[in-house]
């Protein structure tokens, strides 16, 4: 491996480096791999030399944003890693409502930048996740009733191609490319910067109101009775917890039952029904839209070892809550959430002529989390990962969003998209990487 790579001018770790061992490493540390050569990139000019010397010298190409992607998706042994992570600049148009993310931004950084002008776009639900992949894998946040997911607000986007061109991708220049990019995936090509529709959202309405868990089956079916016919305005979900830091010292040991309440709209959130039930907590008030978005996670950079699973759900019952009942009691690992989302609203007004992704018309979805840090409770969370989607399956419907798929696994990515889809998806990638330079993670197969 040469010490240099032409046109390239940022940093190059390699082994041996004092800074590899760090450089390696994830959000998730179950991800241990060793790279023949990381390239932190400084712009879109260093991400297409450094590709151009992977692919003359036969090395596969992983790239990397936030962080935050599965085992292989990102770092992989022996590879060529594409770091994004020094490529973090945005830029909010003041003469319109739009906002230029560079593709290793975090969800912080766009926040910071998009509130001090009192806009907002469906962000992740925690901060440190990575703009790009996210977006590229659907984007479900709290916004995503109001707005959409984020595949739905992208307007345009940077990308350097297999062939190490950038070009850019927009309804108008290579519609095909960017009906792809808006939840197809990575492996279209290596997205430097997206470009988002704005929302004027600064101070929301949020928080949450919890009971003690004896309390599902009445707080479940209040819930889903307001969102049956809410407003796009609210949104949020219906959560369990165990012990979270920010609940008072008595019942920090209970297990909850809580919604979370995010309303955009004018006036008070329309949760008295809610509020009718007597919850032990209530903790929904004014706060800017940024607080929201921080409220689930620790503002101190961390590692953890992750597991996650996700689906639609065709009812929220208590059958389903009782399920996630069971396993939120029953999971070997001491950190992690149970969350289920209402859809609907400006989810469901989304189609595939406008995105690839599917789902649109499914009522609920969840997403399950654990996090630990004994590499020996490895075994025992993917058993406990699999029951809980076994015992769900009566109640899903349809396949997850990619970024809820949490290895590779090429059936169930198909099935996400569906077989008309899936072959739309497949004809775009071999026009634009027919030698399957990105094949990396949840990588459409060429045909």
């Amino acid at each position: 491996m040469r010490h240099a790579i032409h046109g390239f001018t940022g940093e190059l770790v390699l082994p041996g480096n004092p800074a590899y061992e760090v450089a390696r490493r994830t959000q998730d540390d179950t991800v241990d791999r060793r790279p023949a050569v990381i390239a932190r990139c400084r712009d879109s000019g260093d991400v297409a030399a450094a590709l151009r010397h992977a692919r003359e010298t036969g090395l596969a190409v992983r790239v990397r944003g936030g962080g935050h992607g599965p085992d292989r998706f990102a770092i992989d042994d022996d590879a060529m890693v594409i770091d994004l992570a020094s490529m973090r600049a945005v830029h909010v148009d003041s003469t319109g409502p739009r906002v230029r993310v560079e593709g290793g931004a975090t969800w912080r950084d766009v926040d910071r930048a998009t509130q001090a002008h009192g806009r907002a776009v469906t962000g992740a639900r925690i901060p440190s996740v990575g703009v790009a992949g996210f977006t590229l894998g659907s984007g479900s946040g709290w916004l995503e009733r109001k707005l959409g997911l984020a595949a739905d607000r992208l307007r345009r986007a940077r990308v350097v191609t297999a062939d190490a061109q950038l070009v850019t991708a927009s309804a108008e220049e290579h519609p095909d490319l960017f009906w792809a990019l808006r939840g197809g995936g990575p492996s279209f090509g290596i997205v430097t910067e997206l470009e988002f529709a704005l929302h004027p959202i600064d101070e929301v309405a949020a928080g949450l109101l919890a009971w003690p868990l004896d309390h599902a089956a009445a707080v479940t079916s209040a819930y889903a009775e307001l969102m049956a016919d809410a407003p796009d305005d609210l949104g949020g979900g219906l959560a369990l917890l165990n012990g979270a830091p920010f609940v008072p010292a008595p019942l920090r040991s209970t297990p909850l039952i809580a919604v979370l309440v995010v309303w955009t709209g004018a006036g008070d959130a329309p949760v008295s029904p809610l509020r009718a039930l007597g919850p032990a907590l209530d903790f929904v008030r004014p706060m800017p839209y940024a607080h929201l978005q921080a409220m689930f996670e620790s503002p101190e950079p961390y590692t953890a070892r992750l597991h996650g699973v996700g689906g639609f759900l065709t009812e929220l019952s208590p059958q389903v809550v009782a399920v996630l009942a069971d396993h939120q009691r029953s999971k070997p690992a001491p950190e992690g959430s149970m969350l289920v989302q209402p859809l609907g609203g400006a989810v469901a007004r989304g189609d595939a002529r406008s995105s690839p992704l599917g789902g649109r018309d499914a009522p609920w979805a969840y997403q399950a989390g654990a996090a630990w840090f004994d590499p020996d409770a490895d075994p025992a969370v993917a058993d406990w990962a699999a029951s809980l989607q076994a015992a769900l399956a009566p109640y899903t419907i349809g396949e997850a969003w990619p970024n809820f798929i949490p290895e590779r696994d090429a059936t169930r990515l198909r099935a996400a998209y569906g077989a008309d889809i899936w072959g739309r998806l497949q004809a775009i990638r071999a026009c634009w990487d027919p030698d399957d330079v990105f094949s990396a993670g949840h990588a459409i197969a060429l045909p």
